[in-house]
């Protein structure tokens, strides 16, 4: 007998959480109806045998694995086996030891997706319900190479926006390195200088010496509020309203924000579509992609649509008035009359990928602009504050 965990609905659609002894994945679900109840996610509860789950299994060590799953079962080799070479291959030691783990799990009870759900810290909900689907339904092979696409759809924009940000990241950072140099090395000597020559010191050079003087005065209590802020912060995004707060502002944050908004909406019309495609009803999708989806504001709106889903309305109906665009509801509406929800989602995933590169585009020919004229004008401001008075004092000399 094995602990499974779960997360269910009852009658009334209120959530309910507990845990259950079992056979089998099969047999605690079986278990859980029993109570009266739904069951939305369901897992083996993980054994702790020292075995670490690191946060350096990244997307990329799922994602070649994942490949390598499918080429091998489409190939028509036996699981286990396959299960074997990978772990051999694998060059990352943590997840050699899982990869492993899973191999003898599934020779003891027969299932991948039993298996792979007692690492949920590993494999997100979406990939574990996909694979489950996969198993029941007798399609697995199409359903790896289904995930396969849609972890290397992530990873690409995922990394076009990081790569974005590198080129304006870089130039804020030597800018600012400009600067700084200018303004609390350069500039003091100089003034030095020009007050030994008698000549007066300008209104504007007056002024950002005060300033540099003050932060070079107080670096330790500047430090120090820095740190504490940033432990605040830290502490303060792990609480429900800190999650939902800042998820709501980095929608909302000038430029950023809808690039944010549409990234994440490109994840949640993608996942929907994959696992309602692989079979799953709308409520169970729902809350594996309320799992992935990582923020915490449209997960809220997620949380919306399930309680109008349950009330009887529409996915479409249940959208509007949420953090969803109009054209995404009438997509839905229409999937919905011809029984193609899941091809419009895919369709909306697709609009929604390419608008976020020309979002990123458009956002990065603003703030270049304006880093360079931000920037470029505070260092400008410093030279001239530095060397207009050095200039008069030399001049001044005869």
């Amino acid at each position: 007998m094995s602990e499974f965990t779960y997360k269910a609905v009852d009658l009334k659609n209120k959530e309910v959480k507990g845990a259950c002894q079992a056979r089998s994945l099969q047999e605690a679900e079986n278990l859980i109806r029993q109570m009266g109840l739904y069951p939305v996610q369901v897992n083996k509860k993980v054994e702790k045998k020292g075995l670490s789950l690191s946060k350096k299994i990244k997307k990329r060590d799922i994602l070649s694995f994942t490949i390598q799953l499918q080429l091998m079962l489409s190939a028509g080799l036996p699981i286990i086996r396959a299960f074997s070479n990978i772990a051999d291959q694998e060059k990352n030691p943590k997840f050699k030891a899982i990869i492993t783990d899973i191999a003898k799990k599934i020779e003891a009870s027969g299932s991948l997706g039993e298996s792979i759900s007692a690492y949920p810290q590993v494999f997100p909900p979406f990939y574990i319900g996909a694979i489950r689907a996969g198993e029941s339904g007798g399609h697995l092979t199409e359903i790896l190479e289904e995930l396969v696409v849609s972890i290397e759809k992530q990873e690409e924009l995922e990394s076009s926006l990081k790569q974005a940000m590198i080129y304006p990241m870089l130039i804020m950072t030597v800018m600012s390195g400009v600067a700084g140099f200018y303004a609390f090395y350069l500039m003091p000597k100089l003034m030095e200088l020009v007050k030994e020559l008698g000549a007066p010191l300008p209104l504007l050079t007056r002024i950002i010496m005060t300033g540099t003087g003050l932060i070079r005065g107080m670096w330790l209590p500047f430090i120090l509020l820095f740190i504490v802020g940033g432990i605040g912060l830290f502490f303060y995004s792990k609480t429900d309203s800190g999650k939902y707060s800042l998820s709501f502002a980095k929608l909302r944050f000038p430029l950023f924000g809808p690039v944010v908004q549409k990234t994440v909406l490109a994840k949640f019309s993608h996942y929907l579509s994959l696992l309602l495609r692989t079979g799953f009803g709308l409520l169970p999708s729902l809350d594996l992609v309320k799992g992935t989806i990582g923020n915490a504001s449209i997960v809220r709106a997620i949380e919306t649509i399930q309680e109008r889903v349950t009330r009887g309305e529409s996915l479409s109906d249940s959208m509007k008035g949420l953090p969803f665009p109009p054209f995404m509801v009438s997509m839905v509406a229409l999937g919905e009359e011809n029984g193609t929800v899941d091809k419009q989602l895919l369709k909306v995933n697709e609009y929604f990928e390419k608008d976020v590169e020309r979002a990123t585009k458009r956002v990065l020919t603003m703030l270049e602009p304006l880093i360079l004229v931000g920037f470029g004008g505070f260092a400008a401001l410093i030279l001239l504050s530095t060397f207009m008075p050095l200039y008069k004092a030399i001049g001044s000399i005869k």
